[in-house]
């Protein structure tokens, strides 16, 4: 599992305001465009830390040769680890000083350069959010009523350091941002989707898996189970009760403020 680069942390440079995680599997073309949006755009002290599950040469070599200009920490695994266990390499290596933690899918892509403010105006407006992003995988299952998607994660430090990782046994793929949420919720911490409108940041969408030809290795996720490990007891909304919300207008925890597109109609 070699790596090249050095994060702020140890070179001794300034404290990154953000720690950002990426994993790479393939795709290449996108995950330049990330990493060209992030340097172009961000203009935080921040780091970024790829952790790459055995791309193809093209993956590698892009990254390799970003590593050793300066612009990233690489970890290479010589397998695919999965993406929750590829995270948790990452996270292991963020710097103790960062304020906010940061997955960031590969095929992401920075469109404005206050991308960061925004996010970080949701914990600003309200200090029981621990976690946000652009997206929400929306759950007729409360409490919690779903999760923040998986491909924009940016968590409050403080509540990544009580959470802690993403749980890779149970959850290699898909639903480890849901356990993570169901967790923080246990603790207190609520989510909320950050208004991306006008757009700040674009999630292309399953880029790795279009192009590594590959099935995407989804699986059915058992919820209330995931709620229950939490220490949560799983309810039920009537869909009465989601109708007249979404007909009077009142919003529920998750929703940003100001005029944004239902979450349930949305799904």
């Amino acid at each position: 599992m070699p790596s090249v680069g050095d994060s702020a942390g140890e070179s001794g440079e300034e404290a990154p305001l953000l720690s950002i995680v990426t994993v790479t599997w393939n795709a290449p073309e996108y995950a330049a465009r990330l990493y060209d949006s992030l340097a172009r755009l961000t203009a935080e002290p921040y780091e970024l830390i790829v952790v790459d599950n055995a791309s193809e040469a093209p993956t590698q070599a892009l990254n390799w040769d970003r590593a050793k200009r300066g612009e990233l920490t690489l970890v290479q695994n010589e397998t695919n680890d999965m993406w929750a266990s590829a995270c948790n390499q990452g996270l292991e290596r963020i710097d103790a000083r960062s304020r906010y933690v940061l997955l960031l899918n590969p095929d992401c892509e920075v469109l404005t350069a206050d991308w960061v403010q925004r996010l970080a105006a949701v914990f600003d407006a309200n200090p029981r959010v621990g976690v946000t992003g652009i997206a929400l995988n929306w759950k007729r299952i409360g409490p919690t009523l779903g999760w923040v998607d998986g491909s924009v994660f940016f968590m409050r430090r403080e509540a990544y350091d009580a959470v802690g990782h993403l749980d890779a046994e149970r959850y290699p793929w898909n639903g480890g941002p849901g356990d993570w949420c169901a967790r923080a919720w246990s603790q207190g911490w609520i989510y909320r989707r950050c208004a991306n409108d006008p757009p700040f940041l674009v999630h292309h969408g399953h880029k790795s898996v279009d192009q590594s030809g590959e099935e995407h290795p989804w699986r059915r996720l058992d919820v209330e189970d995931m709620l229950r490990r939490a220490g949560l007891e799983p309810t039920r909304p009537h869909r009465l009760t989601i109708w007249l919300r979404r007909r009077l207008g009142i919003r529920f925890f998750f929703e940003p403020d100001g005029p944004t597109p239902d979450p349930v109609g949305a799904r």
